[in-house]
Protein backbone atom coordinates (compact mmCIF):
# COMPACT_ATOMS: atom_id res chain seq x y z
CA UNK A 1 0.00 0.00 0.00
CA UNK A 2 1.37 3.55 -1.03
CA UNK A 3 1.78 5.85 1.77
CA UNK A 4 -0.39 8.31 -0.01
CA UNK A 5 -3.37 5.90 0.56
CA UNK A 6 -2.35 5.12 3.75
CA UNK A 7 -2.62 8.98 4.50
CA UNK A 8 -5.84 9.15 2.89
CA UNK A 9 -7.45 6.50 5.04
CA UNK A 10 -5.89 7.66 8.38
CA UNK A 11 -7.41 11.16 8.06
CA UNK A 12 -11.01 9.15 7.00
CA UNK A 13 -11.12 6.93 9.91
CA UNK A 14 -10.11 9.85 12.57
CA UNK A 15 -12.55 12.03 10.63
CA UNK A 16 -15.43 9.18 10.97
CA UNK A 17 -14.27 8.93 14.72
CA UNK A 18 -14.54 12.69 15.30
CA UNK A 19 -17.56 13.08 13.87
CA UNK A 20 -19.03 9.63 16.06
CA UNK A 21 -17.67 11.16 18.96
CA UNK A 22 -19.40 15.03 18.33
CA UNK A 23 -22.74 12.90 17.89
CA UNK A 24 -22.47 11.26 21.22
CA UNK A 25 -21.65 14.35 22.33
CA UNK A 26 -24.59 15.74 20.99
CA UNK A 27 -26.91 13.12 22.45
CA UNK A 28 -25.38 13.17 25.53
CA UNK A 29 -26.09 17.42 25.99
CA UNK A 30 -29.61 16.58 24.12
CA UNK A 31 -30.77 14.32 27.35
CA UNK A 32 -28.94 16.16 29.81
CA UNK A 33 -30.86 19.42 28.93
CA UNK A 34 -33.85 18.33 27.00
CA UNK A 35 -34.82 15.06 28.65
CA UNK A 36 -35.80 16.10 31.97
CA UNK A 37 -38.21 19.12 30.61
CA UNK A 38 -40.25 16.09 28.89
CA UNK A 39 -40.56 14.51 32.29
CA UNK A 40 -43.89 15.51 33.99
CA UNK A 41 -43.74 17.20 36.85
CA UNK A 42 -43.51 14.44 40.02
CA UNK A 43 -43.42 17.46 42.67
CA UNK A 44 -45.94 19.64 41.48
CA UNK A 45 -48.34 16.31 41.15
CA UNK A 46 -47.31 15.32 44.03
CA UNK A 47 -48.36 18.52 45.68
CA UNK A 48 -51.19 18.86 43.98
CA UNK A 49 -52.51 15.48 45.26
CA UNK A 50 -51.90 16.47 48.80
CA UNK A 51 -53.22 19.72 48.88
CA UNK A 52 -57.03 19.48 49.70
CA UNK A 53 -59.53 22.05 46.84
CA UNK A 54 -60.01 24.39 49.49
CA UNK A 55 -63.49 26.12 48.10
CA UNK A 56 -65.61 28.46 48.60
CA UNK A 57 -65.70 30.00 51.95
CA UNK A 58 -68.95 29.51 54.34
CA UNK A 59 -69.74 32.13 56.31
CA UNK A 60 -70.12 31.32 59.92
CA UNK A 61 -74.06 31.47 60.87
CA UNK A 62 -75.00 34.51 63.21
CA UNK A 63 -76.16 33.45 66.82
CA UNK A 64 -79.21 33.38 67.11
CA UNK A 65 -80.98 36.10 69.29
CA UNK A 66 -82.82 34.93 72.52
CA UNK A 67 -85.65 37.40 73.17
CA UNK A 68 -86.06 37.84 77.06
CA UNK A 69 -89.04 36.08 78.58
CA UNK A 70 -92.08 38.03 79.60
CA UNK A 71 -93.91 38.23 83.03
CA UNK A 72 -95.98 35.38 83.94
CA UNK A 73 -99.26 35.51 85.97
CA UNK A 74 -102.91 35.46 85.55
CA UNK A 75 -104.90 38.32 87.35
CA UNK A 76 -109.13 39.32 87.63
CA UNK A 77 -109.47 42.94 87.44
CA UNK A 78 -113.18 44.48 88.18
CA UNK A 79 -113.39 48.33 87.54
CA UNK A 80 -115.67 50.51 88.57
CA UNK A 81 -116.56 54.22 88.53
CA UNK A 82 -119.81 55.64 90.11
CA UNK A 83 -122.60 53.88 88.92
CA UNK A 84 -120.53 51.18 86.50
CA UNK A 85 -118.49 48.22 86.93
CA UNK A 86 -116.35 46.21 84.81
CA UNK A 87 -114.33 43.15 85.06
CA UNK A 88 -111.79 41.76 82.90
CA UNK A 89 -108.60 38.57 82.94
CA UNK A 90 -105.42 39.06 82.20
CA UNK A 91 -102.95 36.06 81.44
CA UNK A 92 -99.23 36.35 80.79
CA UNK A 93 -97.90 33.22 79.48
CA UNK A 94 -94.20 34.62 79.39
CA UNK A 95 -94.06 34.84 75.50
CA UNK A 96 -93.88 38.22 74.45
CA UNK A 97 -94.58 37.82 70.98
CA UNK A 98 -97.93 36.19 71.99
CA UNK A 99 -99.27 37.90 75.07
CA UNK A 100 -101.42 41.22 75.63
CA UNK A 101 -99.00 44.06 75.42
CA UNK A 102 -100.55 44.66 78.77
CA UNK A 103 -97.93 42.21 80.31
CA UNK A 104 -95.36 43.82 78.73
CA UNK A 105 -96.82 46.75 80.59
CA UNK A 106 -96.73 45.80 83.76
CA UNK A 107 -93.13 44.15 83.52
CA UNK A 108 -91.58 48.01 82.06
CA UNK A 109 -93.85 49.52 85.08
CA UNK A 110 -92.14 46.45 87.46
CA UNK A 111 -88.35 47.70 86.31
CA UNK A 112 -88.93 51.54 86.54
CA UNK A 113 -90.76 50.91 89.87
CA UNK A 114 -87.37 48.90 91.36
CA UNK A 115 -85.23 51.34 89.67
CA UNK A 116 -86.76 54.64 91.76
CA UNK A 117 -87.28 52.90 94.72
CA UNK A 118 -83.55 52.09 95.15
CA UNK A 119 -82.55 55.59 93.92
CA UNK A 120 -84.79 56.99 96.67
CA UNK A 121 -83.13 54.71 99.36
CA UNK A 122 -81.64 57.72 101.69
CA UNK A 123 -82.72 60.31 99.24
CA UNK A 124 -84.83 63.13 101.04
CA UNK A 125 -85.49 65.34 98.06
CA UNK A 126 -87.32 62.35 96.10
CA UNK A 127 -91.05 63.41 96.09
CA UNK A 128 -93.52 60.79 97.63
CA UNK A 129 -95.26 60.27 94.61
CA UNK A 130 -92.12 57.90 93.14
CA UNK A 131 -91.99 56.14 96.66
CA UNK A 132 -95.61 55.46 96.61
CA UNK A 133 -95.34 54.59 100.60
CA UNK A 134 -93.19 51.24 99.83
CA UNK A 135 -90.96 50.13 102.00
CA UNK A 136 -88.36 48.81 99.27
CA UNK A 137 -87.79 44.83 99.14
CA UNK A 138 -84.77 43.46 98.07
CA UNK A 139 -85.83 41.56 94.97
CA UNK A 140 -84.72 37.84 93.85
CA UNK A 141 -84.56 35.99 90.57
CA UNK A 142 -88.13 34.37 90.84
CA UNK A 143 -89.41 37.61 91.46
CA UNK A 144 -87.98 40.38 89.57
CA UNK A 145 -90.03 43.23 91.23
CA UNK A 146 -93.33 41.52 90.69
CA UNK A 147 -94.11 41.74 94.48
CA UNK A 148 -92.97 45.50 94.61
CA UNK A 149 -95.17 46.34 91.76
CA UNK A 150 -98.63 45.63 94.07
CA UNK A 151 -97.10 46.72 97.20
CA UNK A 152 -99.75 48.56 98.84
CA UNK A 153 -99.34 51.79 100.93
CA UNK A 154 -97.38 51.08 104.05
CA UNK A 155 -98.54 52.70 107.68
CA UNK A 156 -97.54 55.80 108.82
CA UNK A 157 -96.83 57.15 104.97
CA UNK A 158 -97.02 60.91 104.58
CA UNK A 159 -99.62 61.54 101.33
CA UNK A 160 -101.91 64.64 100.65
CA UNK A 161 -105.75 64.06 100.98
CA UNK A 162 -106.29 64.87 97.35
CA UNK A 163 -108.98 63.22 95.61
CA UNK A 164 -108.36 62.79 91.87
CA UNK A 165 -110.71 60.25 90.41
CA UNK A 166 -113.43 58.12 91.72
CA UNK A 167 -112.27 54.86 89.79
CA UNK A 168 -111.85 52.18 91.82
CA UNK A 169 -110.12 48.77 91.10
CA UNK A 170 -110.01 45.15 92.80
CA UNK A 171 -106.82 42.94 91.30
CA UNK A 172 -106.74 39.42 92.12
CA UNK A 173 -104.81 36.11 91.33
CA UNK A 174 -101.29 35.32 90.86
CA UNK A 175 -98.06 37.01 89.21
CA UNK A 176 -94.53 36.03 89.04
CA UNK A 177 -95.56 33.46 91.74
CA UNK A 178 -96.52 35.93 94.12
CA UNK A 179 -100.41 35.71 95.10
CA UNK A 180 -102.22 39.05 94.40
CA UNK A 181 -105.22 40.53 96.24
CA UNK A 182 -104.91 44.43 96.38
CA UNK A 183 -107.78 47.35 95.91
CA UNK A 184 -106.55 50.35 93.69
CA UNK A 185 -108.04 53.98 94.35
CA UNK A 186 -107.47 57.39 93.84
CA UNK A 187 -108.12 58.74 96.71
CA UNK A 188 -104.84 60.35 98.21
CA UNK A 189 -100.98 60.93 96.37
CA UNK A 190 -100.01 57.83 97.37
CA UNK A 191 -103.02 56.33 96.16
CA UNK A 192 -102.73 57.70 92.96
CA UNK A 193 -99.00 56.61 92.74
CA UNK A 194 -100.36 53.56 92.66
CA UNK A 195 -102.96 53.93 90.05
CA UNK A 196 -100.76 55.41 87.98
CA UNK A 197 -98.17 52.41 88.47
CA UNK A 198 -100.68 49.76 87.70
CA UNK A 199 -103.02 51.55 85.00
CA UNK A 200 -101.92 49.09 81.72
CA UNK A 201 -104.67 47.01 84.24
CA UNK A 202 -107.10 49.70 84.39
CA UNK A 203 -106.69 51.46 80.81
CA UNK A 204 -107.49 47.85 78.74
CA UNK A 205 -111.31 48.03 80.07
CA UNK A 206 -114.16 49.67 79.01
Amino acid sequence: MSPSHRDHRSRGTIGTAMLAGACCVGAIAYGVVVGPSMMPPQDVQATTAMTPDAGPAVPEPEPEEVAEPGPVGYLQIQLSDRDRAWVQTLRCTGVVEEDPATCADLALAAVEFQGRTEGAEGSEEEPEEALAGVEAEPTTAADPGGEQLFTEVGEGTVCTDKVYGQEEATVVGTWEGQEVETTLTRKGSCEEARWQRLRALTDQIG
